[in-house]
Parts: C-alpha cells; sequence; structure tokens
C-alpha cells in the first residue's frame, strides 16, 4: 500500500497506514479507491430493492436511483463516516431537493438540477470519502399524492355534510 501510494503521489505514511489499518480499514484498497473514484449506488442495492421516494411541489411522487462516484480521502478515513453514511446523506439530499422544486416536470425535464443541488450541500463533510458526481441514474413518475390528499379530505368533508344533514334531520323531527 505504501509503495502504491508512493507512486500514485499520495501522502501516506507508515504511522498513517498503521492507524487506517487499526480502525479497521483496508489500506490498499484506500489508496486504490484514492486514484481510481469507485461508483456506489444510491440507495445500496444490497440492502433495499425501493428507490429514493419523494414528493415535489405540485404533490407528484416521484422514485429515484442514483449513482455516486466517491474517491477515498485519506487525511479523512481515521475516524470518518463510511459508505453508508454517504450513501444516506446522498439520498436525504436527493429527497430534499425532489421536495422543494414546485414541479416534478422540472426534474424530469433536466436530473442534473437535482445532482448539482446535491453537491453543492457539501455532503462529504467529515467521511472518509470526497464526493466525486451524484449522476441520477433512474427516475420514475409514482403516484399522485396530492390528488390522493385532496380526495381524501373531499370524502371526509363529505362525511361531515353528511353528519350535519342528519343532525338537523333529527332536530326537526
Amino acid at each position: 500500500a505504501l509503495v502504491a501510494s508512493q507512486r500514485a503521489g499520495i501522502d501516506l505514511n507508515w504511522d498513517t497506514a498503521q492507524a487506517i489499518d487499526l480502525a479497521g480499514r483496508d489500506v490498499l484498497d484506500a489508496v486504490r479507491t484514492s486514484v481510481y473514484p469507485k461508483v456506489i449506488d444510491c440507495p445500496d442495492p444490497k440492502r433495499t430493492t425501493g428507490t429514493l421516494d419523494a414528493v415535489a411541489g405540485d404533490g407528484i411522487q416521484l422514485c429515484a436511483r442514483a449513482r455516486v462516484t466517491v474517491r477515498t480521502n485519506i487525511a479523512q478515513l481515521i475516524g470518518g463516516a463510511t459508505e453508508e453514511t454517504v450513501i444516506a446523506r446522498v439520498g436525504q439530499g436527493i429527497v430534499q431537493a425532489i421536495g422543494s422544486t414546485p414541479s416534478y416536470k422540472k426534474v424530469l425535464e433536466n436530473p442534473d438540477f437535482i445532482s448539482k443541488i446535491v453537491l453543492s450541500q457539501g455532503l462529504e463533510g467529515n467521511t472518509a470519502y470526497e464526493i466525486v458526481s451524484i449522476d441520477i441514474a433512474d427516475i420514475d413518475v409514482g403516484e399522485n399524492i396530492g390528488a390522493r390528499l385532496m380526495a381524501d379530505q373531499a370524502e371526509a368533508d363529505m362525511r361531515v355534510a353528511q353528519a350535519k344533514a342528519e343532525q338537523l334531520r333529527a332536530d326537526q323531527t
């Protein structure tokens, strides 16, 4: 690992390599990922088969998957948060960005818009990785949550009106 880091021009001394190893991390893998960034899926397909679901401002649900390219940050590797934290933060950022968009159409027209918003949030703070890029791999339209909520509200209003009408009939007799 030390030889590979020297050849790659990465500043890694023996003490740092030992500390990385004692922290339970693979030193050679860390050096490789620092030189050749790796791609991680968000959400992690090993843990879930789902998507990142968010509702845009107009009530339309969007289901997204992203691919995050990361490079090891050797200086933060010891004590830095892991890949799972990066996945969680990016997922939260995507959901938040979609939720703050006024219309689902804007997201579908330009998915890179979401990537740029998430990248600008500096999510890699205190993690073992530097986020190189975030690419929206897939985005699908889900349910019309807004319409469903309006229909549920209309049904509730109708029940209240029926109850009041029955109360009036009962009072008149």
